[in-house]
């Protein structure tokens, strides 16, 4: 078969390519701790859900505006005027299925071949594969040490072709997060190039330690926020995301979604305007555990030689450097996962699928008993690999 030319250059998510592979050796009967997911473990909360079973009872079941419903986008743009001091509107939301729609959509709407688009490494895996398949070119930014971002830095990879600039606060997969002074010189740069900013804050509830700082508080004309309900309230499986944006820009990627999806489910739009607009303690709750496992998998990552890393100040991984680990036959970030699958059942993401070789991505969404036993068969697969003969040099 033949396929389109720009199949063929791209790659599948990794992310859910580990899930596959570790699904694959649950449905054999193996135990498998999967420490890959990028999504919380907790339920969707209560009230969520009820607001979901009256959209039902309602008979809400049909076509909604390919924008999303208008409460929907009211209450989006409501959030980030309180936040952040803006002044949007509806006008200024579409409600996609999903922040990767959202992001799917800019980019449909604003590149073409010949463009560039600057992507700081380590960068979210759909990041650069959906700017190959609108025919625009990736460019990838490497990091300063420990993943730090400037406008220096930055400053150094702009040309004539670059179109815009890809930022993701707290960052997956490395939990770094942009401070304000850092994120107004980096904006004050993109304004005097005249680049679009495209901000990914899914995360923006889940820091540590200070506060979240939005691009749209330094701009609003040509920065885009994009975020969803998915990581904030424990409703991945939902699929709603939205995108915040100039309204001409809005208006073009709606007509875009308009051919492609027509909107997000009915149903699910009801629930998140309930996650929105109704009860916010499950955030602090959820907020609380992640950060108890985080101290967790921080002390324990500490006892294992070899393992360096950053301390995540937000979202919910780790993402050490492993090339310590390295031996004879394991040789890369996608070979040391595929080595810690295969030899103690323990599922990690290579670092290679964010654009960073050498390191993986270790997620503590998931329960403390799963992380405890986790952690130790990530230990024992270090040390099995350091003296099994079969992979020395």
């Amino acid at each position: 078969m033949k396929f389109a030319q720009r199949v063929t250059q791209i790659t599948p998510s990794a992310t859910l390519a580990v899930k596959r592979a570790a699904d694959e050796l649950k449905r054999r009967g193996i135990s498998v701790i999967d420490l890959g997911p990028g999504e919380p473990d907790f339920p969707t909360p209560e009230h969520i859900k009820r607001a979901a079973e009256e959209a039902l009872a309602q008979n809400f079941t049909r076509y909604t505006a390919e924008t999303g419903i208008w409460e929907l986008r009211d209450a989006i743009a409501q959030k980030y005027n309180r936040a952040y001091g803006t002044r949007y509107a509806a006008e200024n939301v579409l409600v996609t299925s999903g922040a990767k729609q959202a992001l799917y959509n800019i980019a449909v709407a604003l590149f073409e071949p010949g463009d560039e688009v600057l992507i700081p490494v380590p960068y979210w895996v759909s990041f650069p594969e959906q700017i190959k398949l609108v025919g625009a070119k990736p460019v990838l930014i490497q990091p300063e040490r420990d993943f730090h971002l400037s406008a220096d830095l930055i400053q150094e990879y702009i040309t004539q072709h670059t179109k815009a600039l890809i930022l993701n606060s707290p960052n997956n997969p490395a939990g770094t997060v942009l401070g304000r002074t850092q994120l107004h010189k980096i904006i004050e740069l993109a304004q005097r190039h005249q680049l679009w900013v495209i901000y990914d804050e899914c995360y923006e509830k889940f820091l540590y330690d200070g506060e979240h700082v939005s691009a749209v508080e330094f701009d609003t004309e040509r920065t885009i926020a994009v975020s969803s309900a998915s990581k904030t309230y424990a409703m991945t499986g939902w699929r709603v995301g939205w995108s915040v944006a100039p309204t001409e820009l809005t208006q073009a990627m709606a007509a875009i979604q308009s051919h492609t999806t027509s909107h997000p489910s009915s149903i699910s739009q009801k629930a998140a305007l309930a996650a929105l607009t109704g009860d916010q303690s499950c955030i602090a709750q959820m907020l609380a555990e992640y950060r108890r496992r985080r101290e967790f998998v921080l002390h324990e990552l500490r006892t294992i030689e070899g393992m360096e890393f950053t301390v995540p100040q937000g979202a919910f991984f780790v993402f050490p450097n492993v090339e310590r680990c390295f031996n004879g036959q394991i040789t890369n970030s996608a070979e040391f996962a595929r080595y810690l699958l295969e030899s103690v059942h323990v599922a990690v993401v290579p670092g290679a699928a964010f654009g960073a070789e050498g390191f993986i991505r270790i997620s503590y969404a998931t329960s403390l008993e799963q992380l405890r036993e986790g952690l130790k068969r990530l230990r024992e697969g270090i040390a099995q690999l350091r003296s099994d003969p079969a992979v020395q040099d």
